[in-house]
């Protein structure tokens, strides 16, 4: 028998002893599973992998490498997948894979993309079993090819999971000076934060940035004399404003925690904050995909922020 554990070849299985009869035997009884024409795996092997969409494309781009027969690694979108990097726009279910094979010309055909691209040895890396591009060579390939905001997000995602560091983007930019694309990226990488805790976030930076508003410090920890209190997602100093980006699972159980427990917590966390002098303004998707919404909001609230500091001010204020 093949290997199991991976992709195999009708070849490759009939190397191992399986005829004809025996290879449609294992169709017709849901053992094999055809992921391409003459590339099957055992369905177990699948079954293994179904809660995993990392590992399961990575099964997809080991089937395309057997039908393409010479070195080619995910990149792109694929390799992004692979590693669990999040991206804005949905990631495309076709495998994309990079090839420096020499006379090999790209195709978007059958399911699957083959690009010819420059692949030095120190640009790719094994992930689940199969060749991709390193983390830093597909958050700028991302960047170079994809907009503003796809990028940063793409590069916020890999930081935040530690695939990469900041000082090996400027790295391999630096080795790629003159690649399309390289000029964006670079506005990308002097962007991204690792301390942007999600998309939502990632996108919310991002209007802020294009409103031409202050930029705000992340991922604050605020407390008193007793301690640490709170940590929010975006803090400006000056006007004591506090930005929160409240996506749905902020508030979803967990943790031994019930619904109930998670909203009683953020209503003590807001009223220490304004206790404490601070202006809380929350937003969510609707906002951060609208930017010039987001930014009257966030006026509003600098004015309030502003207006609340003169009070605390004031002879006799509290």
């Amino acid at each position: 028998m093949p290997d199991a554990a991976t992709p195999f070849t009708v070849a490759q299985a009939r190397a191992a002893g399986c005829d004809r009869a025996a290879i449609r035997r294992a169709l017709r009884s849901g053992k094999w599973v055809a992921l391409r024409r003459g590339i099957y795996i055992e369905a177990a092997r699948l079954a293994a992998v179904a809660g995993c969409a990392e590992r399961r494309h990575a099964i997809d781009v080991a089937a395309v490498r057997l039908v393409l027969g010479f070195d080619a690694v995910a990149g792109g979108n694929s390799a992004a997948r692979i590693l669990g990097i999040e991206l804005l726009t949905p990631h495309s279910s076709e495998p994309v894979l990079l090839t420096d094979a020499p006379a090999v010309k790209g195709t978007h055909r059958n399911g699957y993309v083959l690009r010819s691209a420059a692949l030095p040895g120190h640009h790719r890396a094994t992930r689940h079993g199969v060749p991709i591009t390193s983390a830093a060579r597909t958050v700028v390939d991302l960047a170079r090819t994809r907009s503003f905001a796809d990028g940063v997000v793409a590069a916020d995602s890999a930081l935040r999971k530690g695939l990469v560091s900041i000082a090996q983007l400027r790295a391999l930019l630096g080795e790629c000076s003159t690649w399309s694309g390289t000029t964006r990226a670079r506005r990308v990488v002097g962007f991204a934060d690792p301390l942007a805790e999600s998309v939502l976030e990632s996108l919310s930076r991002i209007a802020i940035h294009e409103q031409n508003l202050p930029a705000p410090r992340t991922q604050v920890t605020l407390g008193d004399d007793h301690g640490p209190r709170c940590r929010v997602d975006f803090l400006w100093d000056d006007v004591r404003v506090v930005g929160e980006a409240d996506g749905l699972g902020k508030y979803e159980p967990g943790y031994g925690r019930s619904a109930r427990d998670v909203l009683r917590a953020e209503k003590r966390r807001d009223e220490w904050l304004a206790d404490a002098g601070y202006e809380v303004l929350r937003w969510g998707w609707e906002d951060a995909n609208d930017p010039p919404r987001l930014a009257r909001r966030l006026r509003a609230a600098f004015s309030r922020g502003a207006e609340r500091q003169r009070g605390r001010q004031q002879p006799g204020a509290a």
